[in-house]
This record gives C-alpha cells, sequence and structure tokens, in this order.
C-alpha cells in the first residue's frame, strides 16, 4: 500500500512540475504567462517590421512613405492593445500624426521632399524606443520585469541599432 501511495504521489508531483513547466513561459529572465509571450512575439515582429519600412523611406517615393505609414498604424492598433488609457495615449501621440509623432515626421518629410536628417532620425530613434517602452508596461507593473523585457527586445529586434540606420536611403 506505501508503495501504491508513494508512486501516485510522485506522479502527482511530476504532473505538477510539467503543468508548470508548460504554462508559463520565460522572456528576459522573467516569468510570463502564455498570452504575456504571445503579445511579446507579435510586438517584435511589428517593431522590426516599423523599422524596416523606416529605413527604406524615402522622401522622393511614395510608396516607401505608405508603407512606413502603414506599418505605423498597424503598430498603433496591435502594440497599445492591454495598455492602460494612459499609457495608449502617449503611445499614441509617439507614434501619431502630431508634428513630432512618428507618423506626421514622416508625412512632413515626403510632403517637403527631404529626408530625415539628424535631428528627425534623432527624433523618431526616440519616439520608437519610448513606444517600446510603453509595450512593456502592458506585459508586467513591474519596473524591474519591465527593465528586463525591455532590454531583451531591444536585443532581440536590434532596434536601437536598426533606428540608428534611418534615413540612409536618400
Amino acid at each position: 500500500m506505501k508503495k501504491i501511495v508513494s508512486i501516485v504521489l510522485s506522479m502527482m508531483l511530476l504532473v505538477v512540475v510539467l503543468s508548470a513547466c508548460v504554462h508559463n513561459k520565460v522572456y528576459g529572465t522573467v516569468v510570463v504567462s502564455p498570452e504575456k509571450y504571445e503579445q511579446i512575439s507579435s510586438d517584435k515582429v511589428l517593431i522590426k517590421d516599423t523599422i524596416k519600412e523606416l529605413k527604406k523611406f524615402n522622401s522622393e517615393n511614395p510608396e516607401t512613405e505608405k508603407a512606413v505609414i502603414k506599418s505605423v498604424n498597424k503598430m498603433i492598433d496591435k502594440g497599445s492593445k492591454n495598455m492602460l488609457s494612459k499609457d495608449s495615449k502617449q503611445f499614441k501621440q509617439l507614434l501619431g500624426n502630431d508634428a513630432s509623432g512618428v507618423k506626421g515626421i514622416v508625412k512632413n518629410a515626403y510632403e517637403h521632399q527631404r529626408g530625415f536628417d539628424d535631428d528627425l532620425s534623432g527624433r523618431i530613434r526616440d519616439n520608437m524606443l519610448s513606444a517600446i517602452r510603453l509595450m512593456t508596461r502592458s506585459i508586467t507593473k513591474n519596473e524591474n520585469d519591465q527593465t528586463k523585457i525591455y532590454k531583451q527586445i531591444l536585443k532581440d529586434t536590434e532596434a536601437d541599432q536598426n533606428l540608428y540606420q534611418i534615413g540612409g536611403n536618400e
């Protein structure tokens, strides 16, 4: 009888341990739920796509302007999910049509047929990095965990390095 109880308890312990391993994921040394892990994965794709389009931008080619706007719109729509309303508003402002927003900067550069100088590239870079930082706030409320996730996203997407290459396509 003791042998059976011992085997059953061992099996139950094994099931609990395996279910815990399957249930949660680790990203940037932070344990997150599968839903949050999926959100991180989709956010990384949005970030990569937007930066790729920004790098291709040419103020004399209307297709590149449309591609950037489309990509930024997608990032605004999908990237602001699960954000607090205050964070969502700031996120949309950083990426939006305001003169200081990414879309506003791109539209203005296209309308005046000027490329991204160092000032415009720097503003886009700052806005994108701030927007990425806000995306991590919807994943966890812990600031230390947000920082770990932010750093891992930057590493995985190479966003920091790639944002320095914006404006080289003129």
